[in-house]
């Protein structure tokens, strides 16, 4: 595309009420001028979108404006889903001719087609964009419905009121990363926490994979060392805690294993307030 402007046609209308045939000379902007190219071609979804309507019958397409006058008319579809328009190019002389300019795209398509920007950074586009014209802003604010889904947050979940009973009843556990590999090679803490009493521990993995074997090292430290057993484990549905020795020792053992539900991370609310405690004392240390 080398050029842009405006250009005045002079073509053949049938109207579809009495199919009778007349001339106009209406003008079309924008127009693209392409080298190469070696026939003119109208778009009908542009002409669509100037908000035109089209008419279809056996002998001919006619585009109607909102009235419902007939501004275009095309031949019969003789190239798959070309038709033909007959016109001709005139000199720019004639006054007030039909226009077919696509209109302008409104504020809502602007909006969207530009990742739902805000009104102020929409009213810098057309003193910063060379070629585009001045947007339209109405009286009354625009609210976008994708933009209202899109900036709405979850409220906070309730705190929950019930507390384990006795020392270890209840384990949260879950699984932290630390940024960085440590002087030993670890890459994973995996933390218990006693609803109970708030007592906490961590052990520190090499890889997720451990994480059933440091499981078992800590409850079979705490039976051995107290006269408490774990009860009941609550994490979420990370794999590492869903493997079949995992799961086949807890069974033996008597204890019960809560998961949360999938993607709500506020139901292992507890483990995971501990992760980002821990995390912060050790950035800031």
């Amino acid at each position: 595309m080398v050029a842009v402007g405006t250009i005045l046609i002079e073509h053949e209308i049938i109207d579809p009420k009495d199919r009778t045939t007349r001339t106009a000379i209406s003008k079309l902007w924008p127009v693209y001028c392409v080298p190469g190219m070696t026939m003119h071609l109208l778009s009908t979804g542009q002409l669509l979108q100037s908000g035109l309507s089209i008419e279809d019958t056996m002998d001919s397409s006619t585009f109607c404006d909102s009235s419902g006058d007939a501004v275009l008319s095309s031949l019969p579809n003789l190239w798959g889903s070309i038709q033909v328009v007959r016109t001709c190019i005139i000199k720019n002389n004639v006054p007030n001719p039909v226009s077919l300019v696509i209109r302008h795209p409104d504020y809502k398509t602007i909006h969207c087609q530009l990742g739902h920007i805000s009104d102020k950074a929409m009213r810098h586009i057309s003193d910063n964009v060379e070629g585009t014209e001045k947007i339209c802003f109405t009286n009354k604010k625009h609210i976008c419905h994708s933009c209202t889904l899109g900036k709405l947050y979850q409220c906070s979940f309730p705190e929950n009121p019930k507390c384990s009973s006795e020392t270890l009843g209840l384990i949260h556990s879950d699984l932290l990363e630390l940024p960085t590999l440590s002087y030993s090679k670890y890459k994973w803490v995996i933390i218990f926490l006693d609803d109970y009493s708030s007592y906490c521990r961590v052990a520190f993995l090499c890889k997720k994979s451990d994480a059933t074997e440091a499981i078992k090292a800590v409850f079979w430290l705490w039976l051995n060392t107290t006269s408490y057993s774990v009860k009941c484990l609550h994490t979420d549905n990370g794999g590492e805690y869903m493997t079949l020795e995992l799961q086949s020792f807890l069974c033996e053992q008597g204890i019960v294993h809560e998961t949360s539900t999938p993607h709500v991370h506020q139901q292992n609310g507890r483990a995971e307030w501990l992760n980002q405690t821990l995390l912060e004392k050790a950035q800031s240390m």
